[in-house]
């Protein structure tokens, strides 16, 4: 199975968040989009100008999720 690293970016800043193995380059979109998606809900901190950039095991970039361009998520009830 594939390999795909994370790595939280903005301006200035680069976090490598680790590796994970999925299926496909679609399945590590959408894992960047649940990723970002977590940050907000969790309300801690600014996000707005911070991407989740994903690139295979070669190195290829494969995505890049923007968190300010995703909407937060009303609470769970």
């Amino acid at each position: 199975m594939p390999r795909y690293r994370f790595r939280f970016t903005n301006s200035t800043h680069t976090s490598d968040c680790g590796v994970l193995e999925l299926p496909s380059d679609e399945a590590a979109r959408e894992e960047a989009e649940l990723e970002a998606c977590d940050l907000l809900d969790d309300g801690d901190g600014d996000w707005r100008h911070w991407t989740v950039d994903v690139s295979d095991e070669a190195g290829r970039h494969v995505a890049s999720v923007r968190i300010g361009d995703l909407q937060r998520q009303p609470p769970s009830t």
